[in-house]
């Protein structure tokens, strides 16, 4: 038989054959009027029907009712049946059957639903190859070896054990830190530079800040070679440009990438040299390779973007199926020899100069429907009305649970800091605030309920850049 891998990382959800890469496409499922839509076509209906879009059915795949998140499908487990039905209707078929590669954090439950999708679809699956090991190719004698991916909503790692073989050991997460947030944090602040240097609001309408996630990965791309580059939105018949440098990318995910630094030190073992696998999702992050640079004694691999799925073609070509019964294969025999004088990082992908921590920004300004206003030692207040000639950002009646006088931000210390004074709560980043707490760029402030959305920013230069 044709045998195709597929590879459950809803980052990219892969599918490959023995000539290559087939097609990858983003976990993400729409209905739209009733039309299922899957993977790219889905992902351009994120912010205009957010309700009706999901981008967590792999991550948590389920029959639990109403664990979809949108109205109409009872499951997330049949948003996944429906992606992966269209994925084998455009590439399987009769003479082809298919081995899975799987994240290594998904429940036995998980996996016997996996299964289960997979018969409805009428895929014959010869195994389930770990996606970490399939990944593996060759050993690292005297050194742990570590595999590090990042998925929409987590960074996972798997300590891989070396013998006659690579056999993946439980897979472990950082969770809360995934694709999704990384690019809500660089689209928020494309937005502020819109704000800054154009006026315009690319986030006051639903089809211009699809706009905007639509254009980020071009401009991220080009980030890696460049120090600066240009992101443009054709909107409303008028063409607006903004400047993006590295250090305004850089400096919006400096928090996450010194968790994700932690968080690959926390696996280490006590005195041991490291080989740090990255998928190629990770090595295609910008900054992220530099600041793993800071660890040390390790050695940086950064995998090419078919190393899962042609790993597991490999080593199912070797496996007898004949019993019927389909295997969780987590131990796999090497493909490559161990090869000497190996380089201390595998692709350079930025500036060693160049680091996350020295980006990092102070905020300066909140934003409101388009309006960056700074602030000072003097509060600026949020309410439902102006107090005392305070100045304030008045939220309009539309909104419900807000406050007269809700909340204020005042910088102190050199610091943003809110405080909420309100009966209904205050929220940054969708967390409600517990009496006070320091506000950093590309923050969300939320007030009332659907809510009115602030922006905190930092600007950086008397241009705007």
């Amino acid at each position: 038989m044709n045998t195709l891998a597929i590879e459950i990382n809803d980052a990219g959800l892969t599918v490959a054959d023995g000539s290559g890469v087939l097609a990858v496409e983003p976990g993400y499922a729409s209905l739209d009027n009733g039309e299922f839509l899957a993977g790219d076509t889905a992902y351009a209906q994120a912010r205009l029907r957010p309700r009706q879009t999901s981008n967590a059915h792999w991550e948590n795949l389920s029959l639990d009712p109403d664990s979809a998140g949108i109205e109409g499908v009872g499951s997330s487990a049949e948003l996944a049946f429906r992606q992966l039905d269209g994925l084998w209707n455009r590439f399987g078929g009769a003479g082809r059957d298919a081995v899975l590669v799987v994240p290594g954090h998904y429940s036995r439950e998980q996996l016997g639903l996996l299964l289960g999708l997979v018969q409805e679809c009428r895929m014959p699956v010869r195994a389930m190859v770990n996606a970490a090991a399939a990944a593996s190719a060759r050993p690292w004698p005297g050194r742990q070896l570590l595999h590090l991916d990042v998925h929409l909503h987590r960074f996972s790692a798997t300590v891989l054990k070396q013998g006659d073989g690579v056999a993946a050991e439980p897979e472990q997460a950082l969770t809360g830190v995934g694709l999704v947030s990384l690019m809500d944090l660089w689209a928020k602040r494309v937005a502020e530079l819109f704000v800054l240097q154009t006026r315009f609001d690319p986030f006051h309408r639903a089809d211009s800040e699809q706009l905007v996630y639509e254009r980020l990965p071009e401009s991220l791309d080009a980030l890696h070679s460049d120090e600066d580059t240009e992101l443009a939105l054709d909107f409303g018949g008028e063409g607006r440009v903004v400047r993006l440098t590295r250090k305004q990318v850089l400096g919006v995910v400096a928090g996450a990438w010194r968790a994700v630094v932690q968080f690959v030190a926390q696996q280490r073992e006590p005195g041991a040299s490291l080989t740090l696998q990255v998928s190629h999702r990770v090595g295609h992050l910008p900054g992220l390779t530099t600041e793993l640079k800071r660890l040390d004694d390790t050695r940086i691999v950064t995998l090419p973007h078919d190393a899962a799925v042609m790993g597991a073609l490999a080593c199912v070509r070797r496996l007898d199926s004949a019993s019927g019964q389909v295997k969780l294969l987590k131990r796999l025999p090497w493909r490559r020899e161990p090869e000497q004088g190996e380089p201390a990082t595998v692709q350079e992908d930025e500036p060693a100069t160049e680091t996350a921590s020295d980006a990092e920004a102070i905020a300066t300004h909140v934003v409101h429907r388009g309006v960056a206003l700074p602030v000072g030692q003097s509060a600026l207040h949020i309410g439902r009305e102006c107090v005392n000639g305070r100045r304030t950002i008045v939220i309009d009646d539309q909104h419900q649970a807000v406050s007269r006088s809700h909340c204020e931000v005042v910088r102190r210390d050199g610091e943003l800091c809110l405080k909420d004074s309100s009966r209904f709560g205050t929220f940054v980043n969708e967390k409600r605030v517990r009496g006070e707490t320091v506000l950093r760029p590309a923050d969300v402030i939320r007030v009332g309920s659907p809510g009115e959305e602030l922006h905190v920013i930092a600007v950086e230069a008397h241009d705007g850049s």
